[in-house]
């Protein structure tokens, strides 16, 4: 079973990621302190002041970090999942760690419409992952999803088929 990637919903999703990236950049360039205005505490005050802009930089690093995203798996030849007798390949996030063995899961399990898959040894799929990556994969780990989370939203039309044919491999905890 093969679900391709949504380009529609890949290219919506790489424009409102710029959008956003180029608002806060605008939040970053303007100084609104130099603007008339009436007194309020976010402006006047330099602690908030500063704070907000720490805040929309941080935003905009996480927004332009997403658009690449979007951007490449708009490009990508790649299908968003594939299940075969031998393997999943995964492509349906940043944290996608690609063609996952069967006998590698050790505990399926669905959480939050995400199907969860616990790892037998995930340090072989974990080792080309970037730092803000293994950041976003420990905090998934803590709060309680596996090392691999496909969420059914990529692909709805299709979620109710991929569950059924995941089923008939890998037995999914209820």
């Amino acid at each position: 079973m093969i679900i391709e990637q949504n380009k529609k919903q890949t290219f919506r999703n790489a424009v409102i990621t710029l959008f956003a990236t180029v608002l806060f950049g605008v939040f970053l360039i303007i100084d609104f302190r130099a603007l008339p205005h009436k007194p309020s505490l976010l402006i006047d005050s330099a602690v908030l002041f500063w704070g907000f802009r720490v805040l929309c930089a941080a935003s905009m690093v996480v927004t332009l970090a997403c658009t690449v995203y979007f951007v490449k798996q708009l490009f990508s030849k790649e299908p968003l999942i594939e299940i075969c007798d031998d393997y999943l390949f995964d492509n349906s996030s940043a944290l996608s760690l690609g063609k996952i063995r069967w006998d590698d899961m050790e505990r399926i399990y669905i959480k939050n419409n995400f199907l969860n898959i616990k790892l037998k040894n995930p340090g072989v799929y974990f080792h080309d992952k970037n730092g803000l990556q293994m950041l976003l994969i420990k905090a998934n780990l803590k709060l309680g999803y596996g090392d691999v989370c496909i969420s059914a939203q990529g692909f709805q039309k299709d979620a109710k088929a991929f569950f059924e044919e995941f089923n008939k491999r890998k037995t999914i905890e209820r």
